[in-house]
């Protein structure tokens, strides 16, 4: 089998049917397997799938597992040369992923590829970034973003140090070598999974050639006190994991900073927008899971 196609639902139903659709439609001339992990959705999600496309291998989590570790059942599941993790919230329009593919088979065994990805109405999505310097994380609280590429790279093929997890091409040689995704994380298993490839001498590589439509953050933002702590904390992890004492303890630092500010913010204008007071409340479940995992060492993901 040439491709493994690794999809995690989660209460997405319209969306993840729209995706396998497009999928069948365009993927041609290739074996293929469709593997979807529901995160124990309570919509319709896995009758409408098995309803639809029976051929679809569903795999169904009594719980949600979270992310890295659904996306990790589906790779040992997966029986294709080549696995594709990508996102409910992706619709393809032409055969990219059949280029996309071919393009990998001519690369060596221990690279991994990202396509363009787009907005609904067609612009371009930044889908690949620098590392996370903590330059990069202290300029982020005044919304200054200096870990893109410039633009006219988005339209050119070329090495990168991370891409986005919506749609991440490796062949099982890559899985072989690094491992899985790590389960602690969210929202920086994609960087964690580059980092790990470079430092193991892998490559990433970005591939505009071949473009999806990503419609972005739709599961994340059914609960966003759960998507804002898991995104924070996570990256206060990939620092323990890959850096030195010194370096995790700036990243706290600055952590704390962004959610302290975000958190004063949000409480300053919660009386005036219904927005914000969502805001607030979900950045003090954040400020609350931060302590947490300074002071009690608490790594879970909820």
């Amino acid at each position: 089998m040439d491709l493994s196609i690794v999809i995690v639902s989660y209460n997405v139903e319209k969306l993840v049917l729209e995706s396998i659709s497009s999928i069948y439609k365009h993927l041609h001339d290739i074996s293929l397997e469709i593997i979807v992990v529901d995160n124990n959705s309570t919509d319709n999600t896995i009758q409408a799938v098995t309803g639809k496309f029976p051929q679809v291998h569903i795999i169904r989590n009594m719980a949600n597992v979270g992310f890295s570790e659904a996306n990790n059942q589906g790779i040992k599941t997966a029986k294709g040369d080549y696995i594709l993790l990508l996102n409910p919230d992706t619709y393809l329009t032409d055969d990219s992923l059949v280029k996309m593919l071919a393009f990998a088979k001519t690369t060596n065994n221990n690279t991994l590829l990202a396509p363009r990805l787009l907005n609904a109405d067609l612009s371009l999505q930044i889908s690949a970034w620098k590392d996370k310097s903590l330059l990069v994380m202290a300029l982020e609280l005044m919304r200054v973003f200096i870990d893109r590429y410039p633009l006219k790279n988005y339209s050119t093929p070329q090495q990168v140090e991370n891409v986005a997890g919506a749609a991440m091409l490796f062949s099982k040689s890559v899985v072989n070598s690094i491992g899985y995704l790590d389960n602690e994380l969210f929202w920086m298993e994609d960087f964690d999974y580059c980092y790990r490839l470079r430092k193991a001498g892998g490559s990433v590589i970005y591939s505009p050639e071949s473009f999806i439509i990503h419609y972005g953050g739709k599961s994340s933002t059914q609960n966003l006190k759960v998507a804002y702590a898991n995104a924070n904390i996570s990256k206060l992890k990939f620092y323990k994991k890959h850096f030195s004492s010194l370096n995790t303890f700036l990243a706290e630092a600055i952590i704390f900073v962004h959610i302290t500010s975000r958190l004063l913010l949000f409480m300053f204008l919660s009386p005036f927008h219904r927005n914000s007071r969502k805001q607030f409340s979900a950045y003090t479940f954040t400020l609350g899971k931060y302590f947490k995992y300074i002071f009690q060492n608490d790594r879970t993901l909820h």
